[in-house]
């Protein structure tokens, strides 16, 4: 059993509890995001097969360009994921935590799935996208959900007061179609969400961030029953339903949890990703294939081009070597929060 102890002063004036596998957080508040992965996953598990036969007929597809003949498969199964996700949301306010935070980072979501959706069907500009991520961090602003103190900055432990809220819609943007932008792969973002989503959902209990905790892990389990249908050989695509959804979440949960520096450390591969797009000026590619069924790049315009750079490489060897990576900073995020906790000293 995970719980919390006692509490530190760290020598930047913030308090932080201590972690414990003994005592400290009732036994069902600590098990209580968990059983909302469950939920997440339950909606998700049972809605998309008639879901993705929904949008099969709809003929709201898009082609799969790795695959011989390439063919059509649906999109747009973010909404699937979104609706176990807000199942569990709808359910968190039960726990008794901060129902400000909650609906906040449930707000900003729910924006986040409306927006993939037109993109999904009227395929918006650049700039139009933009701007809308934008808009989607209005609830964490207006709400002002989150604390405006950062530990660990290039100048020290600091409070940003009302700058800190005018970041916050560029953290958003960035995050969101720094998101949209590492995809193209079957289970690729599925993947990469589910890492993601699960590594902050532990740094954010270490913490004792539990409306982060809980927001985390229910896009998690939401992601992790979409996986079933979005692996290897794909029959639904996330599309940017499920890609804005995530970034959302991932950006307003930060920001409404003490997990700020642990959420740049774990989402890193996508700022790695975001530069070596902006080196090809984020022309979309997602690589050729080749007869042989193997894909190629002939650029190093995106962290998935590393692996297969000049050298055929399968569709899954590409996805793996990318999830292998964020599992690297995943745990280095979670290695960090716990550390950081447990062994700073006043």
């Amino acid at each position: 059993m995970v719980g919390m102890t006692s509490s530190s002063i760290t020598p930047y004036g913030m308090e932080f509890p201590r972690i414990s596998l003994t005592s400290g957080y009732s036994d069902a508040l600590v098990l209580a995001p968990f059983g909302l992965v469950a939920l997440s996953f339950l909606v998700t598990y049972l809605t998309m097969p008639w879901f993705i036969e929904a949008l099969r007929r709809a003929g709201i597809t898009g082609r799969d360009l790795h695959k011989p003949r390439m063919p059509s498969i649906p999109t747009m199964g973010g909404v699937g994921i979104y609706a176990g996700f807000a199942v569990a949301m709808t359910i968190a306010p039960t726990l008794q935590l901060d129902y400000r935070l909650l609906f906040a980072i449930f707000l900003s979501g729910t924006l986040a799935v409306l927006v993939g959706i037109l993109d999904d069907l009227f395929s918006l500009g650049k700039l139009a996208l933009v701007a809308l991520t934008f808009a989607i961090s209005l609830p964490v602003v207006s709400f002002q959900a989150g604390s405006t103190y950062v530990y660990l900055t290039p100048f020290g432990p600091a409070d940003f007061e009302w700058f800190f809220w005018a970041l916050v819609p560029f953290a958003f943007a960035f995050l969101m179609n720094g998101v949209n932008i590492y995809a193209g792969f079957n289970g690729l973002e599925a993947g990469l969400g589910i890492i993601s989503s699960i590594s902050l959902g532990i740094c954010a209990l270490i913490y004792g961030s539990m409306e982060s905790a809980v927001a985390l892990l229910a896009i998690a389990g939401g992601l992790l029953a979409f996986l079933k249908w979005n692996w290897f050989p794909a029959k639904v695509f996330v599309g940017g339903s499920g890609t804005f959804l995530l970034g959302a979440v991932l950006a307003s949960a930060m920001i409404a949890g003490s997990i700020k520096v642990v959420g740049v450390i774990a989402l890193f591969p996508y700022f790695i990703n975001f530069v070596l797009r902006a080196t090809d000026r984020f022309h979309w590619s997602v690589g050729k294939t080749l007869p042989n069924g193997k894909i190629i790049s002939r650029k190093r315009n995106a962290l998935w081009a590393l692996f297969m750079f000049r050298r055929g490489r399968t569709e899954r060897y590409v996805v793996l070597r990318c999830l292998a990576v964020q599992v690297g900073f995943a745990v280095a995020a979670i290695v960090f929060a716990y550390f950081h906790v447990n062994f700073i000293r006043t």
